[in-house]
Parts: C-alpha cells; structure tokens; sequence
C-alpha cells in the first residue's frame, strides 16, 4: 500500500465507507452518473491511467477478497 491509496482509504473512511476500500474504488462501484464520470475522467488524467478507478477496484478486490 502506497501513500496515494493510504490517503484513499482514509478519505472514504471518513465519507462513511468500507474501512479498507480506497475512494476510487468506491467512486467506481456507483451507477453511472455526471459526478462520476467527471470523477473517473480526472483520476485517469491525474493518474496518467485509462481505467484509473476500475484498476483501483479491481486490486482492492483482489486484496479484500471479495
């Protein structure tokens, strides 16, 4: 876990998510709607990685086991 996802977690900590689930990843699991495409866009341009959120979901999957 870097710095990066450790800042992510505690962000969605304190939005009242899942303890060890990073913000990307939660972003991601939403239905579709504008907030979360413009949210999706800009982690991917800040990331400098296209499917930025769906690949911080997948990992967290991974590593959760769920």
């Amino acid at each position: 876990m870097n710095a990066w996802w450790s800042v992510s977690v505690c962000i969605n900590r304190s939005l009242g998510g899942k303890p060890s689930e990073p913000l990307c990843s939660r972003v991601y699991r939403q239905p579709p709607s504008r907030w979360r495409s413009i949210f999706m866009m800009l982690m991917d341009r800040a990331f400098a990685e296209s499917a930025h959120c769906e690949t911080i979901h997948s990992r967290w999957r991974d590593l959760s086991g769920t």
